[in-house]
């Protein structure tokens, strides 16, 4: 039973998990779908070489994103493995102004510009966290383009800038926050500053705490609120567009994103231990859902199938030997093997007693057949030659309507009715506390006309039960004796005192 209740935990447990895990992929992924009409296209941007500028006047568009390349850092000194990336677009756009933005210039920002946010960016546990604001608020207050420093340029950005607002699409859902382009006081942005303090909350690990508070998860939700007031159709795509991976570049394949603007190396420098399970199970997930699903249907499978009835017999049962007593033939005798020790039985019986059989037939041989019955306290088993049958008196129960239970109980109080009865009868005499009149004993049947029989004392004499030295054998002889004599006054109608030293005493119904 405790197993089964320990399956029943343990799929129920499962349950739970694989149930929790749709239910939270399936709102996000809804939640943060991207409308396909939102997407940029590569017909709505022209396709350039890496030294081709493209100007939004001469194709009669307005260029409404400013030519500003922001970057963060915590120190003016770049690192050597991002300076050359960084350097790269610069020299490839040099009329962009280049705004690099350090921890120190970061906090003078917001608190000259916006300081109703500095104590939330004070108190922002991970580093990160401030680096991922701040290129909210410069772009916010300045506009333009943000760059992470591990994304390289591959051809101008001019054809971009005459979109109000882009985002990346990121995988599994939602856009992510490593490259944007924004006008000068978008209300998208507005909406996303200001919405900072109220998603500013503690996940426990690094990785959920940052995408959540800050990060792209944080930003999906932010453009998924903003479109769910501006609905996007094919006519009306938005004023908030989206690059899509042929586009953008990252987690493609060269053949996928031929016309790519950007090159990504995946620094990830933020990342903590947690972010490797996380990826872990982006890689895995879909393979362990799949396989939790498995493991819950065949338990249920299992649970629901009717188990085979489990078949218990008397010798054996829970994985423990059972002693049970059985009627064995020894010598000539027959002994009811208690396992534990020998019990003697009648010796002038040949065949195992019934319940009925088992019943004395008169007081008198109840008295006579119990009197020599003590235990013999021998645990050793008897030898093969001596044994000549064996049968169990409670046979293996086969019939499923049969009581384990009642057997064992029927078991007990026999042996205790046997028990019992010895300990009345080989108890000392009792007291003479009164004298009784034994009545007279009804005359044997006579043999029939014609046939000669010997009188009483020319019969053969009963072959003894016990060796005549041994001290049973004393006892029954003497028990015999008392009998013959009580037999031999009460025929002649005398009468009987029984003296101190009686060892029975029997009584008899009168002849009618």
């Amino acid at each position: 039973m405790a197993k089964r209740r320990t399956i029943y935990f343990a799929l129920v447990l499962l349950g739970l998990v694989l149930f929790g895990t749709v239910l939270v992929l399936s709102s996000v992924s809804y939640y943060l779908a991207i409308n396909a009409g939102a997407y940029l296209s590569d017909l709505e941007v022209p396709v350039l070489d890496n030294s081709t500028r493209w100007n939004a006047t001469q194709h009669g568009k307005i260029e409404r994103i400013p030519r500003i390349l922001h970057q963060t850092w915590k120190s003016e000194t770049l690192p050597p493995r991002w300076r050359n990336v960084s350097q790269a677009c610069r020299d490839m756009m040099p009329d962009y102004e280049y705004m690099l933005w350090t921890d120190a210039s970061s906090r003078e920002f917001i608190a000259e510009h916006y300081s109703w946010f500095l104590d939330t960016f004070d108190n922002y546990r991970y580093v990160i966290q401030r680096a991922d604001v701040i290129r909210y608020f410069v772009l916010h207050y300045y506009g333009g383009i943000y760059l992470d420093l591990d994304v390289g340029c591959l051809r101008p950005l001019d054809p971009l800038l005459i979109y109000p607002v882009i985002l990346p699409k990121t995988i599994p859902v939602g856009v992510s926050n490593d490259l944007m382009f924004a006008e000068q006081g978008h209300p998208f942005l507005a909406q996303t500053i200001h919405n900072l303090v109220t998603f500013d909350h503690d996940w426990l690990l690094n990785y959920p705490t940052v995408m959540f508070s800050t990060g792209p998860m944080f930003l999906s939700a932010q453009y998924s609120i903003y479109t769910s007031s501006r609905p996007i159709t094919p006519g009306e795509p938005g004023d908030v567009r989206i690059l899509p991976k042929s586009l953008y570049g990252k987690n493609a394949k060269p053949v996928e994103a031929p016309h790519s603007f950007f090159s990504h190396f995946y620094g990830s420098s933020w990342h903590a231990d947690d972010a490797a399970f996380i990826g872990f199970l982006a890689h895995w997930g879909k393979g362990l859902m799949w396989l939790g699903l498995i493991i819950l249907i065949f338990g249920v499978y299992r649970l629901a199938m009717p188990s085979k009835p489990r078949k218990y017999s008397l010798r054996r049962m829970g994985g423990y030997d059972v002693l049970l007593p059985r009627w064995t033939q020894r010598n000539g005798r027959w002994h009811l093997d208690m396992r534990w020790s020998f019990l003697p039985a009648s010796a002038a019986s040949t065949q195992p007693p019934s319940p009925s059989s088992s019943v004395p037939q008169s007081p008198l041989e109840e008295q006579i057949s119990l009197l020599p019955l003590p235990f013999d306290l021998r645990a050793d088993s008897p030898a093969p030659s001596d044994v000549s049958s064996s049968i169990d008196i409670f046979p293996t129960i086969t019939h499923r309507g049969s009581s384990i239970f009642d057997t064992v109980r029927r078991i007990r109080d026999h042996a205790t009715a046997l028990l019992t009865t010895q300990r009345d009868n080989v108890a000392g005499p009792r007291s003479p506390s009164r004298h009784r009149q034994m009545p007279p004993r009804s005359p044997p049947p006579q043999p029939p006309v014609g046939r000669q029989s010997p009188p009483y004392f020319q019969l053969p004499p009963e072959k003894p039960r016990y060796p005549p030295d041994s001290r049973m054998g004393r006892v029954s002889g003497e028990a015999d004796s008392l009998f013959h004599q009580g037999s031999s006054q009460t025929s002649r109608g005398e009468s009987r005192t029984s003296s101190p030293h009686t060892l029975i005493d029997v009584e008899t119904e009168p002849e009618s």
